[in-house]
């Protein structure tokens, strides 16, 4: 997938979900869609947070890090968190808006937001956008984790 924003073209190399198998049974694409994503919530989630990082691809170096953006805060005002907010509103399925406490029940995300969150003063390049959210209840370093790799190149 191909976009581009201002003098940038950002071009999707892929996409990889994985879960704890715990909290989330599942978090993959949905057979013959190109866009759509599921997953399986299978015990209630009362509070998490989501850690988002862009580091590059050769060197690992981290380009940008936000941690432990509450998670129940950010889902009932995502207008706070500004871009993060628009990315949400881009992954949200039919306007189905996630509410705290999450409920066991399998839920649908888009992949269209990530190209939102790419500010037009983005250098270019090959990077990596992982989303990570995590409990404390879990025993593992993440319940979700949505790992983007892009590439970034200048239109002259």
């Amino acid at each position: 997938m191909v976009f581009q924003k201002g003098n940038i073209e950002f071009i999707m190399e892929s996409l990889e979900t994985k879960c704890d198998h715990d909290y989330v049974e599942y978090f993959r694409k949905v057979p013959n869609t190109k866009l759509l994503y599921t997953f399986r919530v299978v015990k209630l989630a009362t509070a998490f947070t989501i850690d988002i990082t862009v580091k590059v691809v050769k060197t690992q170096r981290v380009f940008y890090k936000m941690e432990n953006i509450k998670g129940c805060e950010f889902l009932r005002n995502p207008l706070l968190f500004k871009m993060f907010g628009e990315v949400y509103n881009q992954l949200v399925v039919n306007g189905s808006y996630f509410k705290c406490p999450i409920k066991p029940k399998v839920y649908y995300l888009k992949n269209e937001g990530a190209v939102s969150i790419i500010p037009s003063i983005h250098p270019p390049g090959r990077f990596q956008l992982s989303m990570r959210v995590r409990m404390a209840e879990s025993r593992a370093p993440f319940v979700m984790e949505m790992l983007w790799k892009y590439k970034i190149v200048r239109i002259k």
